[in-house]
């Protein structure tokens, strides 16, 4: 794995070394600052063990603000460095929570060294299309940070890029200072359960009329859960590749349809258990189809089904998805913290669901939008838990949302999710997620 990392890091060496084509001509120096601070009002009940004979609700606030600037002294080089802080008031219940740290979301420099090609080292957002397998590297610290720390090399040519990536997130913050961290271990923000690693590519190719294409692989390596081996959790390391890619595709008159599909292969030390090592073979998918009208509220309808394999118990492969980057609420805010019981919040697994999606935008300030997900699962919760029943109906989820845009400073939403769960759970009892959400931005050019 470390040696593959080094010839990706070697060749974006020798590519600044080898510069080809007519220089850029040159640009004036540029400067921007910019300031964000975000306010979430949440409140929840009934999203993790589905019963209200117990209390697991919460109602918080959240205040994230981000403070960055970006440097461009020519067209060849750009740098941009941010810093986060996020901090909550947790009402219900009554909770102390540690907010004072401030963290770097954001440090790196983008070089283009002639030919199309280009090197961006150091910490920074990586999203590659909807997000399905590269969105989140910090799952665990919520919406505050989704940042990577990686060496991306790439190659522009006309529309199409290709990019040669290598990522490093420890389960905590290691490579860059943090300020006003906590001093007990128990309330240091974790990132995610275990070490992450991958190298990868990733091609967006966009030279098709009215075709969008997307292929990538990776290959990952997940060590040292922090969690004990007698944790029902824990996982042992694990190394797997993973392949596949995503189409986006007009029919005209409207309609359009996309899909993407991905399969992995790997394997997972046996760790305390005394037994073998087991393989891996999983695979996950999905596809849309969408209706836009012209009509001026902009209307549109969607039908999709999502599908993450799940791990047969009678077998010693180990056949569930995993979401590889992309612990992050993609399809749901409320499910996310339901999947919490299971291998940890926002790890998308065993999953097959139906979606039904409609979009309207009444007004150029306002847009609407209600989505029905049915959900399933592909095998029967097979470990230990009160959370659990012994079916493979997750539930119905609904979702409402109304997204408020008020010039290029201010913005906002407000979401409500109902779930009301299936013999997959224990609990019958409905939850809900509820989020009002105000974001100011300022930026400014010198």
């Amino acid at each position: 794995m470390s040696r593959v990392a080094i010839v990706v890091m070697l060749s974006g060496c020798a590519l600044a070394s080898a510069q080809s084509g007519p220089a850029p001509v040159p640009a004036k120096p540029t400067v921007e600052l910019g300031f964000e601070e975000r306010v979430r009002m949440e409140d929840w009940d009934d999203i993790v063990d589905h019963s209200g004979a117990s209390d697991d609700f919460r109602t918080q606030v959240r205040f994230r603000s981000r403070l960055w600037a970006s440097y461009r002294p020519s067209a060849r080089l750009e740098a941009v460095a941010g810093i986060i802080n996020e901090n909550r008031t947790i009402t219900e219940p009554d909770m102390a929570y540690n907010g004072r740290e401030v963290v770097f979301e954001t440090l790196w420099v983008d070089w283009r060294l002639g030919g199309g090609w280009a090197v961006r080292p150091g910490r920074q957002n990586l999203m590659r299309g909807e997000g399905f397998v590269l969105f989140d590297g910090s799952p665990l610290d919520g919406s505050r940070t989704a940042y990577f720390n990686a060496l991306d090399v790439y190659r522009v040519f006309g529309k199409s890029k290709l990019e040669l990536l290598a990522i490093s997130d420890p389960r905590t913050d290691q490579y860059l200072p943090r300020f006003n961290e906590a001093e007990k271990p128990s309330e240091q923000q974790r990132l995610v359960e275990w070490d992450e690693r991958a190298v990868g590519a990733y091609l967006t190719y966009a030279e098709l009329p009215r075709t969008g294409l997307e292929a990538y692989v990776f290959y990952k390596t997940e060590t040292d859960d922090y969690r004990a081996p007698s944790h029902p959790q824990f996982q042992p390391d694990r190394r797997l590749g993973a392949i596949g890619g995503r189409v986006v595709q007009s029919l005209g008159r409207g309609f359009s349809l996309i899909g993407e599909a991905a399969y992995e292969v790997g394997s997972q030390d046996a760790g305390q258990t005394g037994g073998a090592s087991r393989d891996l073979r999983a695979w996950g998918g999905y596809a849309r189809v969408k209706k836009e009208l012209a009509r001026k509220t902009r209307p549109s309808f969607s039908l999709a089904y999502i599908g993450l394999s799940g791990d047969d118990p009678g077998t010693e492969t180990i056949e569930g998805w995993d979401p590889l980057f992309s612990r992050w609420p993609k399809w749901s805010e409320l499910y996310i913290y339901s999947l919490g019981p299971e291998t940890g919040a926002a790890y998308w697994t065993n999953t097959g669901m139906w979606e039904a999606e409609v979009r309207l935008a009444p007004i150029k300030a306002l847009a609407l939008r209600a989505t029905y997900y049915r959900m399933e699962a592909y095998e029967s919760w097979a470990g230990k838990g009160a959370v659990f029943g012994t079916g493979t109906t997750r539930g119905d989820l609904f979702q409402l949302r109304a997204d408020v845009t008020l010039g290029a400073s201010w913005k906002g939403h407000a979401l409500y999710e109902h779930l009301d769960p299936g013999d997959f759970y224990r609990g019958e009892d409905g939850g809900h997620f509820l989020r009002f959400e105000v974001i100011y931005t300022f930026k400014h050019g010198y």
